[in-house]
């Protein structure tokens, strides 16, 4: 596991680009200079967020500011459970938060600052530099948590040499007996890409087709997702469910090659932002270093450096890392779900939770 880890790193490392410094200030006041500063003196900005940044977020932005990011690396449901009992403690450690939309709660409850008034850079603000013409937010005030990338996800993966993807051309085709015993799934009761996965099918299709297909099928799951893509690639179960594309990508990059994504005709998936979405806590440790961080974040250095890393589409429309999946670009004229909005995540997919759970018989 250690050479694997290796090889992706060194995969990574040649790939990424060298950016100049200071390209990305470029049109920058007296205020960042003054807000630059501040930073420097409080020495380091605490961020958390996925382990496969752990190194290469950390190192750019040394690289750009010259000051030091602690990253405390871990699941998704974990930071964000840590970073809002933190806050709701009143002693928060973490600045930063980057995962999905768990803390959304905090806005409700005065636990989290704007982000968007902290956009000081012309590279930020920018209308030209956006995919949408403007950053993306995932919350509703569109101000607090604002989402570094959008892509799409909820596709079944297939071991090619064992399942013809044509024979998975539509959702309902997971039915089909033969495929009895051989699905894998990342586990859906609880929070993370498993439960995006089975939220997706039950809002499309139904809890009725989610209980047919996960029970039915007799679904084996894990929370593994390295052991989920490991499965497929050596046959265990040659279709899986909730596989994250920077795991199937690390596993076609050792040669499986036959690691295949397909697109039902029925239902092309939905959009996500993955573990993009940041966050500042009330009274963080170091708030001028995080002012600093949210700026490099959003701009073209922070957004290539997280993008490459996490195989992830930027919101940006000037940083385009060619390492990124076609499967995981939103098609024009394809109609997916939105699972990173406030509305939906509040309203809906409390719902779909339950629904999930009780389906799948509990936790």
């Amino acid at each position: 596991m250690k050479q694997f880890a290796a090889a992706l790193a060194v995969l990574v490392a040649s790939a990424t680009p060298v950016l100049a410094a200071d390209d990305w200030q470029t049109g920058a006041g007296p205020d960042w200079q003054s807000a630059f500063a501040a930073a420097r003196q409080e020495g380091k900005v605490v961020v958390t967020g996925m382990g496969l940044l752990s190194e290469s977020l950390p190192a750019a932005f040394k690289r750009d500011t010259g000051i030091d990011l602690e990253f405390l690396a871990g699941p998704a449901s974990d930071t964000a459970a840590r970073f809002m009992r933190e806050i709701e403690a009143g002693h928060p450690t973490i600045d930063i938060s980057l995962g999905g939309g768990q803390e959304v709660a905090l806005i409700k409850n005065g636990g989290m600052v704007p982000v968007k008034p902290q956009f000081m850079l012309p590279g930020v603000t920018k209308p030209q530099n956006w995919t949408d013409g403007h950053p993306r937010w995932f919350d509703t005030a569109q101000e607090y948590m604002y989402q570094g990338t959008n892509w799409v996800f909820g596709w079944p993966l297939v071991n090619a040499k064992l399942v013809k993807p044509s024979d998975v051309a539509s959702w309902q085709d997971l039915l089909k007996p033969e495929f009895k015993g051989k699905i894998a799934a990342d586990d859906p009761r609880v929070p993370g890409p498993g439960q995006a996965q089975a939220a997706y099918i039950a809002e499309t299709f139904g809890t009725d087709f989610l209980k047919k297909l996960y029970i039915g099928q007799e679904v084996t799951l894990t929370r593994d997702s390295r052991q989920l893509v490991e499965w497929v690639a050596r046959g265990v179960h040659p279709i899986a469910l909730g596989s994250l594309p920077v795991t199937i990508e690390r596993f076609r990059s050792q040669g499986f090659n036959e690691l295949t994504v397909v697109s039902p005709t029925d239902g092309p998936g939905c959009i996500l932002g993955g573990f993009s979405v940041l966050k500042e806590a009330k009274n963080a440790p170091h708030p001028a270093a995080a002012r600093i961080f949210i700026n490099w974040y959003a701009s073209a250095p922070g957004q290539e450096a997280y993008s490459r890393a996490m195989m992830e589409p930027s919101t940006r429309a000037d940083v385009k890392p060619d390492n990124i999946p076609d499967y995981m670009i939103p098609k024009p004229g394809s109609k997916y779900l939105n699972q990173y909005e406030q509305t939906w995540y509040v309203d809906e997919r409390p719902k779909l939770q339950a629904a999930i759970i009780e389906a799948m018989g509990g936790r």
